[in-house]
């Protein structure tokens, strides 16, 4: 299919693989989008994601971590991650209208060949196919064709604008900024019954706004003007800022226009340092419009499809966007006066062009072929072949399913040095970047469908770096097919799955590996040499400075991440179990103030007591300094001692040894990757296995459960 791109600031249309629907979601054929002047136009005027990762980069707290990791992983590392952030690859777009193609598990009020309306950024891209949550789905009715049901999404802002601002029968409005927001925002006020004056520095577009209903329009230096003219001398009742700039002038022009306990409502991005002395005289009540309305931003309702009970929220995100499709119906708003501009997809950096530097263009939709009835019959493809397969038989063919931090950064990356094997192909939930990391590092095919990949018996071994509630169904289904598996930490989020991981591998007879590299970094086998013999370790800390989270990360979503502890801790369990290796006899777990955090559990100590006597102490918290090493290993045996910091430095106490100084963090990621590639291979023997993943698993479940019982009345 064909997909609108941005990739350092340059659009260009790219032809990737079609999204498969997951739970909740439905494929939606696009037949139109819509480009915006304003959020579209922006976004690109800053160089895209590239202009806004710069300006991140620059930034003092980022300058800093940039030092850090500078000189802990070296120039390269750094700037593969650099360059990763500066030519992200995004898929622009936040609203379209098509046909349902196909529906995922769960949907049951949507079906094949019903036309739709979509929202939401990264949902409703401008791309022939869209995979979007039902939330953000919303029929669309009779007398409304799909061109006009595409100014959806804009159009449930202005709802969402006008529903903040309450206006009554007869009151006067001022719509400051008239870019297509705003054009829409007068129509819906008039559709209220209000009068309505738009504001705008362009002519065109007060001329544009007259036309579409609005009783007269005003520069923004006849605002004040126009306002006390028209309301008897009293102010207006409202104003709705639509505009978009970085000042401030807008808002307090706003202010000022407004009559005692008037109300501001600002929907656009501006400026907001406000003038207190027009606010405090006249008791003005000020707000902020939030988008579609409520259910935006809240990943409960827009991904995992819970819905706000009507008798509590009456306006949702989906019923203003429903509201606003009816409006059109009735003919109460006109979107077509607003299309200056409708091209083919092919044509899409053409119309962007045209958003950016013609000011008489707000609004341009993007029309796709006519979408054709789809069957079970005559599936997507979803496979795409990059390049032929140099067939050479004694190659191990690989495949990676994830695209994440991890997979470009350091796997891929990774696999491209391992002698005796290629990337077979790579899968993704997007297109966009299947085909992005695909082409980068050479593989045979990209796909959104990871079982179609696994159906190619040429494929040998599979490498899965997706979100961690994904790892087990996804290894289950590879070592049914026979394929060899490598899980990044943790194997699943709770040990009766990694059980099941294990015991389909060892029936189908197939390789189970787990990413716990620390135990293949060289200063870590360095370690472990020293303490061998009459050496005997019987302590070990290991110290984790993990650093904070946002509190919306999906790591930290019990049914995706399962929280840090599970999702990352589970490393220095295994390490543990790795270095003594024993399992341990006892478990003891404490977490340090989960009730004055309240953000989870991410700071605990956990104590391990083996079988054989050792004791390994995990001291794992969210909460350091960023300055601070993220790692931090001490050992101790028989009059001997050593510490590890941050696998670049081990220095040795009373073990008779030098200290050792690496050029750069090295923990063990290439080695332990092509450690399981040998393996499969058969030079050496797996000695990384799901029982591990399983063990770790297990320990991280005990102390989520000890901490759990024991501030339950806290947490």
């Amino acid at each position: 299919m064909k997909q609108v791109a941005v990739t350092g600031g340059k659009i260009s249309v790219e032809e990737v693989p079609p999204p498969v629907p997951s739970e909740g979601m439905a494929l939606v054929q696009t037949a139109f989008s819509l480009i915006s002047s304003g959020t579209e136009s922006a976004f690109l005027s800053t160089g895209g994601a590239a202009g806004l990762a710069l300006k991140k980069v620059l930034d003092p707290v980022t300058r800093e971590k940039f030092k850090h990791n500078l000189a802990s992983t070296g120039i390269r590392s750094t700037w593969t991650l650099v360059q990763n952030k500066l030519f992200d690859t995004q898929a622009p777009g936040y609203g379209c209208a098509g046909i349902i193609a196909e529906t995922g598990p769960g949907v049951l009020h949507l079906r094949q060949g019903d036309r739709v309306a979509c929202s939401g950024v990264g949902y409703a891209c401008h791309a022939e196919l869209n995979s979007v949550p039902h939330q953000l789905i919303t029929p669309v009715p009779d007398g409304v064709d799909l061109d006009e049901a595409a100014f959806v999404s804009l159009g449930a802002v202005a709802c969402q604008a006008v529903r903040r601002a309450a206006p009554s029968f007869g009151e006067i409005f001022i719509v400051s900024g008239l870019g297509l927001v705003g054009q829409l925002t007068v129509q819906v006020l008039k559709a209220a019954g209000c009068q309505v004056i738009g504001c705008d520095p362009l002519p065109f577009r007060r001329q544009l706004a007259e036309s579409l209903g609005a009783d007269l329009s005003c520069a923004p230096e006849d605002l004040a003007e126009a306002s006390w003219q028209n309301s008897g001398g009293f102010g207006v009742d409202g104003v709705l800022v639509c505009a978009a700039s970085k000042d401030s002038s807008a808002v307090n022009e706003a202010l000022r226009a407004c009559r005692q306990k008037g109300r501001v409502i600002v929907a656009g991005a501006v400026g907001m340092h406000l003038e207190r002395e027009a606010l405090y005289l006249k008791e003005l009540d000020f707000g902020l419009s939030c988008s579609y309305g409520p259910g935006r931003y809240n990943p409960l309702y827009e991904e995992q499809g819970l819905d706000y009970p009507i008798g509590h929220v009456r306006w949702t995100q989906g019923r203003n966007m429903a509201a606003f499709l009816l409006m059109i119906r009735d003919k109460r708003v006109q979107v077509r006066p607003l299309i200056h501009l409708q091209v083919s997809v092919d044509e899409a950096p053409a119309a962007y062009d045209a958003i950016q530097h013609r000011k008489e263009v707000i609004a341009a939709l993007l029309e796709y072929p006519a979408p054709a009835q789809q069957s079970a019959q005559t599936p997507f493809k979803r496979v795409y072949v990059l390049r032929a397969s140099p067939n050479k038989k004694k190659e191990l063919a690989v495949s990676v399913f994830g695209a994440g931090a991890f997979a470009s950064g350091i796997l891929l990356p990774a696999l491209k040095g391992v002698p005796g094997c290629r990337l077979h192909s790579l899968a993704c939930a997007t297109g966009l970047h299947a085909q992005k990391w695909a082409k980068r590092f050479q593989a045979d095919a990209c796909s959104t469908d990871y079982k179609e990949l696994l159906k190619d018996p040429a494929l040998d071994a599979v490498f899965i770096t997706t979100r961690h509630h994904l790892h087990k169904a996804m290894a289950l289904d590879a070592i049914a097919a026979g394929k060899h598996v490598f899980v990044e930490k943790p194997l699943a989020l709770t040990t009766e799955a990694c059980e099941e991981i294990c015991d389909a591998a060892q029936k189908q007879g197939v390789l189970l590996a787990v990413g716990f590299n620390r135990r293949f970094a060289p200063l870590s086998l360095r370690a472990q040499q020293l303490f061998s013999g009459t050496k005997q370790a019987h302590l070990l800390l290991y110290r984790c400075n993990a650093g904070a989270l946002p509190p919306d990360h999906w790591a930290l979503d019990p049914l995706q991440g399962g929280g840090r502890i599970l999702g990352e801790a589970v490393h220095f369990f295994d390490y543990a179990c790795w270095f003594f290796q024993d399992v341990p006899r006892t478990i003891q777990a404490e977490c340090a103030a989960p009730a004055q955090r309240g953000k989870g559990i991410d700071s605990v100590s956990v104590s391990l007591l083996f079988s054989r006597g050792a004791l390994a102490t995990v001291l794992y918290t969210g909460d350091g300094s960023s300055l601070l090493e993220k790692e931090y290993i001490e050992i101790h045996g028989t009059e001997s001692s050593l510490t590890i910091h941050d696998f670049k430095q081990l220095t040795p106490y009373g073990i008779g040894a030098g200290k050792i100084t690496a050029r750069r963090i090295d923990k063990g990621h290439t080695s332990l990757i092509t450690h399981f590639i040998r393996a499969i291979q058969g030079h050496e023997a797996l000695s990384v296995s799901g029982e591990d993943g399983r063990l770790a698993t297990y320990i991280a479940e005990e102390t989520l459960r000890q901490i759990n019982a024991f501030h339950k009345d806290t947490l």
